[in-house]
């Protein structure tokens, strides 16, 4: 018969378990898609993706994206952009490359410049708010009590309990 604290015991433990499993379920999937998370950091794509939206990012070739997806593009020197596609068409002078014209839903006009890509990452899905709970898991003192909590569970895991040792003890005496 086992007590509620060896339920709550299990429990941790499997919760534990089936968390990690899915994290490194989600890590394999995203070398295994070339995938990244994209966290929203302005309003420009409101209302589809608003500030604090998170997005998951798939690498494809250029010329594989047409009007109406929505792209994140690298800048040398400067942040990536995610803006939705108005315009896309061949690069000429560069095989495989495109020259894509880009704006955000919440912007009244076109991104100043095209932009002249081979590859790009295209929007899988997004999730509002879900980007301010990403980064929120990344800040310091979350990161370091995840680590605590892991290391209970780990200890919790490991650490030998009395009271199995002593029916242990009193099962071999009785024999």
């Amino acid at each position: 018969m086992s007590t509620t604290s060896e339920r709550l015991r299990e429990a941790a433990l499997t919760t534990g378990a089936v968390l990690g499993c899915a994290c490194l379920a989600l890590v394999l999937l995203g070398a295994v898609l070339d995938a990244t998370l994209v966290v929203f950091k302005t309003g420009s794509m409101s209302p589809t993706m608003p500030t604090g939206a998170l997005a998951v990012v798939r690498q494809v070739d250029a010329l594989d994206v047409g009007v109406g997806d929505v792209v994140t593009v690298t800048r040398e020197g400067r942040l990536p952009i995610t803006h939705r596609v108005v315009q896309a068409d061949p690069d000429p002078a560069v095989p495989g490359g495109a020259r894509l014209v880009l704006r955000g839903d919440a912007n009244s006009s076109v991104d100043p410049m095209p932009y002249e890509v081979t590859r790009v990452g295209r929007v899988v899905w997004a999730l509002p708010h879900l980007g301010t709970w990403v980064e929120t898991a990344q800040r310091p003192a979350v990161l370091g009590a995840a680590t605590a909590a892991v290391a209970g569970l780990v200890v919790l895991a490991v650490w030998p309990r009395r009271q199995d040792e002593a029916a242990h003890e009193h099962e071999q005496v009785a024999r």
